[in-house]
This record gives C-alpha cells, sequence and structure tokens, in this order.
C-alpha cells in the first residue's frame, strides 16, 4: 500500500473516531467523515465500501498487534499456559481501551455483526492454532472448531462486556486472571474426560 493511500486511511479512521464521542456510526454521515479527514468523497471509497469497513480495519490491525504481541509471550518458557492467556487477555483488552469508541461502535448497531463475525473469526484461529501447537492431542477438525467457537465466544463476550461497562466495576487484573485459568483447565479438563 502506497504512503498516501495509507494516510488517506487514518484520516479517515481518526475522523469516524473523533465523530464516535457524539454519535453512533448509523448518525454519523459520508460527508461528516471526509469533511473532518479533509479528503474528498472520491476518496473515501477508493478506500473504503462504508463507514463499518473502516472499523473492520481498525480491528484487523488491532487484532493483528495483539496476535503478534501474544505470540511473542507464548514461547517464553518463564510463563506458564496461564499467565501467557492471562497477559495476552490484557493485551486484547488495553488495545481495545486505545479504540474505546472504535470498539464500543464494533459492538453495536449494522456494524456489530460484521464486527464480530471478524473478530471471532480471528480469535478462532489464533485459539486454535494455539491448541495445535500446546495440545499432544489428536483434534478432529469438528472438534477443534467447536473448541476454538466456544472460546472464541467467550473472549468476545468478556470483551464486549468490559467495553460497555459504563459503571467500572470489573478489575481487569481480576478478570484477566479468570480467564487465563479457565482457558487451559477447561481444554486440560475436556482432554481428560476423552481419555
Amino acid at each position: 500500500m502506497d504512503l498516501r493511500k495509507r494516510r488517506s486511511q487514518e484520516k479517515l479512521q481518526v475522523a469516524l473516531a473523533h465523530h464516535l464521542q457524539n454519535k453512533t456510526i448509523d448518525e454519523i454521515t459520508i460527508g461528516e467523515l471526509t469533511r473532518t479527514a479533509g479528503v474528498s468523497r472520491q476518496t473515501f471509497y477508493s478506500n473504503f465500501d462504508s463507514k463499518q469497513s473502516i472499523l473492520l480495519t481498525r480491528i484487523e490491525a488491532l487484532f493483528a498487534k495483539s496476535k503478534a504481541y501474544f505470540e511473542s509471550i507464548s514461547t517464553r518458557e518463564d510463563l506458564g499456559r496461564e499467565e501467557v492467556v492471562e497477559l495476552g487477555f490484557i493485551n486484547i483488552i488495553e488495545e481495545c481501551n486505545k479504540e474505546r469508541n472504535m470498539m464500543r461502535a464494533a459492538f453495536t448497531g449494522q456494524a456489530g455483526i460484521q464486527c464480530l463475525s471478524l473478530l471471532k473469526r480471528l480469535l478462532s484461529k489464533l485459539i486454535a492454532d494455539r491448541i495445535l501447537f500446546q495440545f499432544n492431542y489428536n483434534f478432529d477438525r469438528d472438534q477443534l472448531d467447536t473448541i476454538s467457537d466456544f472460546y472464541a465466544g467467550a473472549l468476545i463476550g468478556t470483551i464486549q462486556g468490559w467495553l460497555l461497562d459504563t459503571e467500572g466495576n470489573k478489575d481487569l487484573q481480576t478478570v484477566a486472571r479468570q480467564v487465563g485459568r479457565l482457558i487451559p483447565h477447561g481444554l486440560d479438563a475436556y482432554l481428560h474426560a476423552r481419555e
């Protein structure tokens, strides 16, 4: 991607984040986005299909960043399975918090279905890859799909609950520690029951 195209995309993403502070994604017009970003309507449509596609692009970038972090810590010998999941979860929540308005929009309105589907697909793939790497067990495709979809759905629900919590009653460290224990031990119990 050339530098000019990337800058236009970034301007439009920043413009969308700005407008999401006061409006829902459905209330924001393409005209408002292009004026705020300082780009033409033609530039908008040469980069994105819709306002929702801006969100999808941002989520993919956020997830790629979190996935790279997760993969970098998953091979560290000084961390156990629980700590790897816990730190990975904290990282994704912190990345989502940096883009809180965008992520809230991703979980609501017209964009919600597309964004949730994308996030589920990305998380399911990451979880399936980690399960195959970590466990010495011959999973068939259906088992692996069911397990990874289940945990992806649970993580999405937890992330969504965190982002939409307006009272701030949840402690990130406590939630991350619970997630860090549930996933590996849930898989252990599943494999033990299969023996």
